[in-house]
């Protein structure tokens, strides 16, 4: 009996190990919530990255996108940020693959608003769409596999509106 559990935790810990990783071929997606640079915020999205091997290039990139939402307030103004865009990391190959740390730039649009409550030069800049348009970003990041389908992912970024984003993703 003991030697049954002990091939079976084997097993199990040897495959989690070969598969736990950023794969070519193989969507990586899933949901984060994150604080933003304005106001310490909480900010909701969801990222995706598709997993491709380039010729002579030691490492993985992963293409995608990112959403994400959020919105700040108070007595002078009001900001809503909602970022869509897609993303390009580079995936570091290290050790077996349990930690995957990476490297991105985000192209986006956000579609929020702002206001300005105030009166001057302020109120016809931010009423004038301060929020909107297209955004570059750039990101930096680890996902942690602790099971061969789903990781940690803790992300540090500017240019989405997140400055830290906290989350789970699933490989499929």
């Amino acid at each position: 009996m003991k030697k049954a559990i002990l091939v079976l935790a084997l097993l199990f810990f040897v495959s989690s190990s070969i598969n736990a990783q950023f794969q070519e071929g193989k969507s990586h997606a899933g949901p984060s919530i994150g604080i933003s640079f304005l106001g310490s915020t909480l900010s909701f999205g969801a990222n995706y990255e598709y997993g491709m091997k380039i010729k002579d290039v030691p490492g993985l990139i992963g293409v995608g996108g990112i959403f994400r939402y959020w919105s700040y307030g108070n007595e002078f103004w009001n900001f809503t940020y909602i970022v869509v865009g897609a993303q390009g990391n580079y995936h570091f190959k290290i050790g077996d693959g349990k930690i995957d740390p990476y490297l991105g730039l985000t192209l986006a649009y956000n579609a929020g608003s702002s206001s300005w409550a105030g009166n001057g030069i302020l109120n016809q800049y931010l009423n004038s769409g301060f929020s909107g348009g297209i955004w570059f970003g750039f990101q930096g990041g680890a996902r942690y596999w602790f099971s061969p389908n789903m990781a940690a992912h803790a992300r540090f970024g500017a240019g989405t509106g997140a400055a830290l984003d906290l989350g789970l993703d699933f490989k499929f």
